[in-house]
């Protein structure tokens, strides 16, 4: 009998340790998910965003072109003819970008058809004009269609692609919210999952008393996996434009504020965290760690709000994008402070905690990172290595 016990709270934990591996495989698999649609809808409106720029500043160029033209402004009018036909063969490229962008709103590409139309309708006219009128310098008679017929048509096509940009910038911003909606709903849905999967433990384990060992050996298995859970979730919640717990902006608020920055941009960033931070959950509880968290981000943003954009990457790691008057040096000095007021005494329900902290700081220059990825790698190199050389300082990331 006490056999056959065992035997059905074995089976009782087999099930229970299948129940959790396939939700935290599915989790996984639908943070990843969500992670790459946000990824791919940032790409795709930047690669629109892009073409349509292009294609309305080559259309200006055009325009003053055939301004300059009309005004007899050229040595070589010739020559500008000929520089025409590159600046209409740049647009039918930016063209095709756009077009080989998918998920825009029907209204994106209702305005951007229109404004290629005009386009094509500005080239035929302008083209009408013929290069005899150039060589003869019949000026009146191109001054007059510039103005009457040709400028109406370039700020038309202009107006309709700014308005077609203005509405791509609304789709990212619904595309993302839908993002963050489906991520919302999963870690409901995950919570769900964990809390029956823990009652169901819950009713195996009574069931074992006699086998006391054997259960303890398999609840902490259940920890480990339930650890890994709660970071995944966390994942999941870093979806999202703020991080619930410290109210900053995340992982994906600094890749969207910075992405563009990457190739010509120069500016001032750092990244810090608390050494030895598991101590602090060991010791007093997961609860008590984020009240930790919250303590500190609430005197980070107190402190030095006015002189960084501050971001929650991590649990308890924070990066600082320098405002841009903030030089290399004073953004060490200003590290340093950061430094220590981190690493300073935090009340928290009642109990006074200090952690030290390492940190790296970095001089970016243009083109120094691919991608927001990249860059923190080479933070979180140098952090690192201040950690592995003891901790509780700060390195410069040296550019390559």
């Amino acid at each position: 009998m006490a056999n056959k016990k065992k035997m059905g709270a074995s089976a009782g934990y087999i099930f229970a340790a299948i129940l959790v591996t396939i939700m935290y495989i599915l989790n996984t698999l639908l943070v990843e998910s969500i992670y790459r649609n946000n990824t791919n809808v940032s790409r795709a409106t930047q690669q629109a965003t892009r073409a349509l720029n292009v294609i309305n500043s080559q259309l200006a160029e055009v325009n003053t072109n055939s301004v300059g033209l009309a005004a007899n402004l050229y040595d070589n009018p010739l020559e500008i003819i000929s520089d025409t036909d590159r600046i209409y063969a740049n647009i039918e490229a930016a063209e095709k970008q756009f077009e080989a962008v998918e998920g825009l709103s029907d209204e994106a590409y209702r305005r951007y058809k229109y404004a290629k139309s005009v386009i094509a309708t500005f080239r035929t006219r302008l083209e009408s004009l013929g290069t005899s009128q150039v060589e003869s310098g019949d000026q009146n008679t191109m001054s007059d269609t510039l103005k009457q017929d040709l400028y109406p048509l370039q700020v038309t096509a202009s107006q309709m692609l700014t308005s077609a940009i203005e509405i791509v910038g609304k789709d990212t911003a619904r595309l993302q919210r839908q993002n963050a909606i489906k991520a919302y709903i999963l870690m409901t849905l995950m919570l769900v999952i964990w809390i029956i999967s823990m009652i169901a433990i819950w009713l195996f384990a009574k069931r074992a008393k006699k086998a006391r060992a054997e259960l303890e050996e398999r609840e902490m298995r259940l920890a480990e996996v339930d650890a890994k859970l709660k970071n995944t979730r966390q994942k999941a919640s870093d979806l999202a434009v703020t991080n619930v717990l410290t109210g900053m902006k995340n992982r994906y608020a600094l890749d969207s504020d910075i992405s563009d920055r990457l190739e010509t941009g120069r500016f001032q960033i750092a990244v810090f965290d608390m050494d030895n931070f598991r101590s602090i959950n060991d010791t007093y509880g997961y609860d008590f760690g984020d009240e930790y968290l919250a303590a500190v981000a609430e005197k980070l943003k107190e402190e030095f709000g006015d002189v960084a954009e501050i971001y929650n990457i991590t649990g308890n790691e924070f990066c600082f994008v320098f405002n841009k008057n903030i030089s290399e040096s004073q953004a060490v000095g200003i590290a340093q402070n950061i430094q220590r007021v981190m690493s300073s005494p935090f009340e928290v329900l009642n109990l006074n905690v200090q952690l030290p902290c390492s940190g790296a700081v970095y001089h970016y220059l243009p083109g120094d990172c691919l991608n927001v990825n990249s860059l923190l790698v080479k933070l979180d190199t140098a952090m690192r290595n201040a950690k592995m050389n003891g901790g509780n300082m700060i390195n410069n990331v040296m550019n390559m």
